[in-house]
């Protein structure tokens, strides 16, 4: 796997630094101008926001289009590995690349609330003030992120394994995303939402408001102990798919 991961990276590696280097010298753009025109701090974060969530939509469609072009590739069947092997090492890639993306985020978080506003820009009712509570957060972002990446992985190979051809297997494969997405989403509401989650806390945010005369909420789950187990069944079930479709249906 690490093989495989080795020539995702050597594939994409310009691609991907150049990514990096223009969101960089548009978040400076973006600081720079914005305090020096006297913005509103709010627009700057704003702005800055949709520049990472932008990086990160692009990132993740480059790993999907490494899948999609490894799972066709006839060298890549020569290899004596198994097929899944594929979709892991994607998997890999995006998980290295959004972690270098959040590395950049959180340094210029701390560069611009230090040195620039001093002040923090974070709201204060959704803090983690915790090493343990960063790490359930990390955790339950990660995991969010693989099960997306699963899902769409499985959903490219079933419409690369159709006997249709041209558009019309990028269409059975949306049509696939969709449906897992909702039979998933179906299921867990039916599992999970007949018992007590917070019990089978996994991953927290503490929340509380005291502008307002309300309940304070905390310890709110970010996921379950029933669908970590749950998702994780989905996820090799995913991967056991995919395995069987290349080897068996999807052509070169």
């Amino acid at each position: 796997m690490l093989r495989l991961l080795k020539y995702d990276w050597k594939r994409n590696a310009n691609l991907l630094l150049g990514l990096l280097a223009v969101l960089l010298f548009l978040q400076i753009v973006i600081g720079v101008v914005g305090n020096a025109r006297g913005w509103e701090q709010s627009i700057i974060l704003v702005l800055s926001f949709m520049l990472y969530t932008m990086t990160g939509i692009i990132l993740l469609i480059i790993a999907s289009k490494t899948y999609e072009n490894n799972m066709k590739a006839y060298n890549r069947r020569l290899l004596p590995i198994r097929p899944f092997w594929t979709a892991v090492s994607s998997i890999v890639l995006l998980w290295l690349t959004v972690a270098v993306l959040s590395a950049i985020a959180i340094i210029h978080y701390w560069i611009y609330s230090t040195y620039v506003y001093s002040g923090s820009l974070w709201p204060q009712e959704l803090a983690v003030t915790d090493a343990m509570g960063w790490l359930k957060v990390i955790f339950a972002s990660g995991w969010s992120l693989t099960f997306l990446m699963m899902s769409i992985l499985v959903s490219m190979t079933i419409g690369a394994s159709v006997s249709l051809r041209g558009k019309a297997g990028t269409w059975v494969g949306i049509l696939a995303f969709i449906v897992i997405q909702y039979v998933i989403s179906w299921v867990e509401i039916v599992l999970f939402r007949g018992y007590d989650t917070m019990r089978f806390s996994v991953g927290i945010m503490e929340y509380s408001n005291k502008s307002v005369n309300a309940e304070i909420m905390s310890n709110i789950p970010m996921l379950s102990v029933g669908q970590l187990l749950f998702e994780g069944a989905v996820i090799a079930l995913m991967l056991l798919s995919i395995n069987y479709l290349m080897s068996k249906k999807v052509e070169i």
